[in-house]
């Protein structure tokens, strides 16, 4: 489930812009997605962002998209090129093979809004993304509202929070590929999702016998319950319990990984906060540090007992750094 994986929601959305062409006081005129863009670009970042009220979110994207990208003529097979003329293929795929004649091109119908946004969740279902986006419409309706009237059907459809979420949910699609960062180390073997091969043989064994009495005692006829119709059934169980392995493997391999220790928001916040004043405390103590007199080491103890008392490690709601900060 690339959604959600390691604690963490994973939303992707595409949101179509309008096209409608909006008239200015000034007389002039400008596209939604020029607008849009110059909106984006005005957009508070670091601890200003809207986002960045947010307790659960971790990252956000916002991208304009006017149209996919071209990436060339499909090339063919040279030699079927050459041998073209000669065959009998059809007029429609000798087309495809002449460089002078183009090839169709995929095109979007309008400019759309990418929308991606990473926040701690505990689970992947629709419940968590629609509390999230409520709360973001809550924490930031005036800077939403700004970048969103530029989409389709936006303001006839959005009043509220609720209406918001179903909005974006309306408009999700798949992620494939998650981005997360948290288990330095590697999942432990003892907490990745369980596949026990041993089970898993004994009920494809079930599935195959199951499966070969089935067509032998009931769906074969009379004249065939012999060796060949055996050897049928035979087949028939394989086949059966092969492909229900192969997709109880595939569901099983969509498990999403556990979530990373001390990798929600808050937690992260304080880690990099820690960092940062440890750092400076190892700076400024290094003369205590370097000493192998009992007065150093004495005052060395006493610094980081006052350290810890400043700065509460065990403490995640403060003193820490602020959501969206970025760098030192």
């Amino acid at each position: 489930m690339p959604t959600f994986d390691s604690g963490a929601y994973f939303l992707t959305t595409l949101i179509p812009i309008s096209t409608a062409p909006i008239f200015e006081e000034s007389g002039g005129s400008a596209s939604p997605a020029h607008a849009l863009r110059k909106r984006l670009s005005l957009l508070p970042r670091g601890e200003r962002s809207p986002f960045a009220r947010s307790s659960r979110n971790h990252f956000a994207r916002f991208v304009v998209i006017d149209d996919v990208a071209y990436n060339g003529r499909e090339q063919p097979n040279t030699l079927l090129v050459a041998a073209a003329p000669a065959l009998s293929i059809d007029q429609k795929y000798k087309d495809m093979l002449n460089p002078v004649i183009a090839q169709p091109q995929d095109r979007l119908s309008c400019p759309f809004l990418f929308f991606s946004a990473d926040f701690d969740a505990a689970s992947g279902a629709d419940s968590e993304r629609d509390a999230y986006l409520r709360d973001l419409w809550i924490r930031s309706e005036a800077e939403l509202k700004d970048i969103f009237k530029y989409c389709l059907g936006f303001e006839a459809r959005v009043t509220d929070a609720a209406s918001f979420a179903k909005y974006i949910a309306d408009c999700q699609i798949e992620t494939t590929m998650p981005f997360h960062d948290y288990w330095l180390d590697g999942v432990p073997a003892d907490q990745l999702p369980n596949l026990s091969l041993q089970k898993l043989g004994l009920v494809g064994l079930g599935i195959l016998a199951a499966v070969a009495a089935l067509v032998y005692f009931w769906l074969l006829p009379a004249f065939l319950q012999g060796f060949l119709g055996a050897l049928i059934a035979l087949v028939a169980g394989v086949a059966a319990a092969g492909a229900s392995i192969y997709f109880y493997v595939l569901d099983f391999g969509k498990k999403p990984f556990p979530a990373a220790p001390n990798s929600t928001l808050p937690e992260v916040l304080k880690a990099l906060y820690l960092r940062r004043e440890f750092t400076r405390f190892a700076i400024d103590r290094q003369f205590d540090a370097a000493g192998s007199d009992e007065a150093s080491a004495q005052s060395l103890y006493d610094s980081f007992k006052s350290f810890i008392d400043a700065n509460k490690p065990d403490d995640v709601a403060e003193p820490t750094q602020k959501a969206g900060a970025i760098g030192i």
